[in-house]
């Protein structure tokens, strides 16, 4: 009769992702079955390897030193600004196009028309009470 190997079960072994029964069966496989000891044995030697190996994230003051700098608050402004200059300008060209065709019924374009103005106007407003929010923050120097 041919005996069982756990090879599968063998990184869950090792880490300790297993439960105590299954553990308890790997361990008393492995006492016997030379093969899969072989295995076990190399699996820890890789795992140690890797554990040796340390990824170095970034520090917060890093990252903070980053958004910090002269030019990043320049370049995220102008970002944004470039973002919603394309955004109107698209939007401006498509809704000049809509409204000079004489494919739509008046009513249509009167009820675009009105949609894309009240969407523009919520847009102005949401900018200018960010910006009122930003300005008058008592707590905008506090990091957060």
């Amino acid at each position: 009769m041919e005996e069982k190997h756990y090879s599968e079960l063998l990184s869950g072994l090792i880490d300790g992702e297993l439960s105590q029964e299954e553990a308890n069966t790997v361990n008393r496989h492995l006492s016997r079955c030379t093969s899969c000891r072989t295995e076990y044995e190399s699996l820890l030697a890789d795992t140690s390897k890797l554990d040796s190996l340390s990824f170095h994230e970034p520090q917060d003051k890093a990252l903070q030193g980053f958004w910090r700098l002269p030019f990043s608050g320049f370049v995220r402004h102008a970002g944004m600004v470039l973002v919603i200059t394309g955004y109107l300008l698209f939007l401006g060209y498509g809704f000049f196009e809509f409204i000079t065709s004489d494919e739509k019924d008046f009513v249509f374009k009167f009820g675009v028309a009105g949609m894309v103005i009240g969407m523009l106007i919520l847009l102005f407003i949401a900018l200018i009470e960010r910006f009122i929010s930003y300005k008058t923050d008592p707590y905008k120097e506090i990091e957060r």
